[in-house]
């Protein structure tokens, strides 16, 4: 028998009201709520496993983050339109299931080149909740 379960991400909507700086052109600047959401156009494909031997799950979700205020700044400053454009990214995520089959993912997002954010300079985690 395989302990193992496979399963796609099929939605995800979510929008992070909590402050996050940016700094940009030496200063540091307030963007306004994140929103993340799923990111169809790439490959591979949102999915996970949940390993039910181990009680360990683990997840990647391929998103595109987006700052709507500050991409509505930047565009009103008659900035490039590369610094506005979505923000590619995959969450990679693992937790433990518990006793209940109900789980809580945390870990690191990786950034795919953007104009506005560089993955060299860029960090963003995904902590675990409650």
């Amino acid at each position: 028998m395989n302990d193992c379960v496979k399963f796609a991400i099929t939605n995800l909507q979510a929008r992070v009201v909590e402050e996050i700086s940016i700094e940009w052109q030496g200063h540091r600047v307030d963007p306004g709520p994140l929103y993340i959401e799923l990111d169809d156009s790439g490959s591979p494909p949102s999915e996970g496993t949940l390993d039910y031997a181990a009680f360990r799950a683990e997840a990647a979700f391929r998103v595109l983050l987006t700052f709507p205020e500050f991409a509505d700044t930047l565009d009103g400053l008659g900035s490039d339109p590369e610094l506005t454009e979505p923000v590619h990214a995959v969450i990679r995520s693992k937790g433990r299931i518990r006793e209940d089959h109900s789980f809580v993912l945390s870990g690191p997002c990786d950034l795919e080149p953007h104009a506005l954010l560089t993955a060299e300079e860029t960090r963003a985690v995904v902590l675990a909740g409650t």
